[in-house]
């Protein structure tokens, strides 16, 4: 990969007094307009029970972004894969490849929202091994004529998955994945990274370079993996008049992430696979960096909000400490309505994406 890759989300948040159908008729709109500027993918989320996001079927939005766009890709971000039955999502992800000419690329995690696995009476603390026995299902699904499950928590008789992949031999398969022991899961396999807006560009630069030296001993090539970082993004005049205009909806945001969560209890920390977490929350605590404000103004310091020069900085420097080429930019969560949020993805893409210098090659 030799260029800039810029994708969008739809992240498709709803403040209470927000009107849902206006906010998912918004997404497409996004849709079609960063398809028209040029963008190269689309990224839609999965979260349940929660204005945070309010697509809850993200392999059914994806196919209807899919059937109103003609070039640009479709990705989840994520795909809640330990909710689900992997054969299942074998043959959507397949059905979408192929009617999609293979524009569809499919984003897992394991997830983190309590609530969910409590309603779709998963066991959450052996989501990771559920997830990681699914993956396996999955690519043997699309890999072989017929799969049989013989684990711990699929078990069934030999079948045939169709339709086949239209992608050989499989569509692309992104990773949302935090903790060492899922980056080492991930690199194995060659899975790129979707790395988060919350983390710094030090923390993502460390990601990085341990996937690449396990990767490389699995006989993958560390620079043909195309990872991808998510930013928050909002441009304007000045740095002053994007985040006044955006602090509102910024705070609701943060505050309904935790409160949807419902994760960061000391009950909850407690449960298996999920110490890594627990570590990174007591680590926050201690250094007072839980407050609602100071994560939004942690936000507003590390992503690409503000003036157009100041995204050219902070785009430009993650990329030449991450060495990472593919950005995927959220602009919902700072602007409410169609009108700003697609004068800001236009202004992104006149103004400052194309002053952003493609990074050296890291690991060559």
């Amino acid at each position: 990969m030799s260029k800039m890759q810029w994708g969008a989300f739809l992240i498709t948040p709803a403040l209470p007094e927000e009107n849902h159908h206006d906010v998912l008729k918004n997404s497409i709109a996004y849709a079609k307009g960063a398809e028209e500027m040029g963008y190269d993918d689309l990224w839609v989320l999965e979260h349940h029970f929660t204005g945070y996001g309010i697509c809850g079927s993200p392999m059914t939005m994806a196919a209807f972004v899919l059937g109103h766009t003609r070039r640009i890709k479709v990705g989840t971000a994520v795909s809640v894969l330990p909710l689900e039955h992997p054969i299942r999502l074998a043959e959507s992800v397949s059905l979408l490849d192929n009617m999609s000419n293979g524009r569809f690329m499919f984003g897992i995690g394991r997830g983190l929202f309590v609530k969910d696995f409590k309603v779709f009476d998963v066991d959450m603390e052996y989501n990771r091994e559920r997830m990681e026995e699914g993956v396996d299902v999955i690519l043997r699904a699309w890999r072989n004529d017929t799969v049989k499950g013989e684990g711990k928590f699929f078990n069934f008789n030999e079948v045939e998955v169709f339709p086949r992949v239209f992608t050989k031999p499989n569509p692309p398969v992104y990773a949302a994945v935090h903790s060492p022991s899922s980056i080492d899961w991930a690199a194995r396999h060659g899975f790129p990274l979707l790395l988060s807006h919350f983390q710094d560009d030090e923390t993502r630069l460390s990601h990085v370079e341990l996937y690449s030296q396990i990767a490389a001993d699995h006989g993958h090539d560390p620079d043909q993996i195309d990872h991808a970082i998510s930013c928050l993004a909002g441009v304007g005049d000045t740095s002053e008049a994007v985040r006044a205009a955006s602090r509102r909806r910024m705070r609701w945001w943060q505050s309904e992430f935790f409160r949807a969560t419902d994760l960061f209890t000391p009950e909850n920390l407690k449960m298996r696979g999920y110490e890594w977490y627990a570590r990174r929350w007591e680590q926050e605590a201690i250094s007072g960096r839980y407050p609602i404000e100071e994560r939004v103004e942690r936000d507003f310091n590390s992503n690409p909000i503000g003036s157009v020069q100041e995204c050219i900085d902070r785009l430009g420097r993650t990329a030449e400490v991450t060495g990472v080429k593919h950005y995927i930019l959220g602009f919902e969560s700072l602007e409410g309505g169609s009108g700003p949020v697609l004068e800001s993805m236009q202004r992104f893409k006149e103004e400052v994406l194309p002053k952003i210098p493609v990074p050296k090659k890291r690991f060559g």
